[in-house]
């Protein structure tokens, strides 16, 4: 399998053999799974607050008691968790809260902080997966020069000379410190499904340099 190898002014300069890497079946399914995965690992866990629904500067909670002080006998309400706001000798002003369904009431079942949100993905199914994430876009490949740039106006002329997608998926060999470019560099060393799979959709397009490319196998 062979890829063009583009100059740093957009001109055509010959062609290079793939690594076999490059010649995997594509597999969907499992792109997505390791992007899911992936994903999954960078959001932090989040949960509701203990004393969410169950703060406040009244008076406190009503007992589920059947007579006594603050009881529900007599007073033709039902059996429901209230707080008191106001009093007069024994009648009071009450309102349902504590319980779900409540105005001002807790959740009956909220997010909880110590649950494990990660998806997990075997080793050589995400192996796969990111050989599949590889193969499935076209594949262009920019000579060494490119990484020898050192000018972020020098970055964005080459870029725009090479390819007109936005928000394109340059890789490199080494770390490449960007700003303002219509592209996003990423070492070959750092790649992951993600980068190749943006919402787990293979890119149509992929430039590599020469370099990077060496180091796939």
């Amino acid at each position: 399998m062979k890829a063009e190898i583009i100059s740093i002014d957009g001109q055509k300069k010959g062609s290079i053999e793939l690594p076999k890497s490059f010649e995997s079946e594509v597999r969907l399914d499992l792109i997505k799974r390791a992007y899911e995965s992936e994903q999954s690992k960078l959001k932090p866990k989040y949960g509701a607050f203990e004393w969410a629904g169950k703060m406040t500067s009244a008076t406190k909670q009503m007992k589920h008691a059947r007579d006594g002080y603050k009881a529900h006998y007599g007073q033709g309400i039902s059996r429901v968790p209230r707080k008191a706001l106001s009093r007069r000798g024994s009648r009071f002003f009450w309102v349902g809260a504590f319980a779900p369904g409540m105005r001002g009431g807790r959740a009956a079942h909220p997010p909880k902080s110590y649950k494990n949100f990660e998806k997990c993905i075997n080793k050589k199914e995400k192996m796969k997966a990111f050989y599949s994430a590889i193969s499935a876009p076209k594949i262009l490949i920019i000579e060494n020069k490119f990484e020898e740039l050192n000018k972020t106006k020098d970055f964005q002329a080459a870029v725009k000379k090479i390819t007109s997608e936005k928000r394109a998926l340059i890789i490199t060999s080494k770390e490449i410190k960007t700003k303002n470019i219509n592209a996003k560099v990423v070492p070959v060393k750092r790649l992951s499904v993600s980068d190749l799979a943006p919402n787990a959709i293979p890119r149509k397009t992929v430039l590599w340099t020469e370099k990077a490319i060496g180091e796939i196998k």
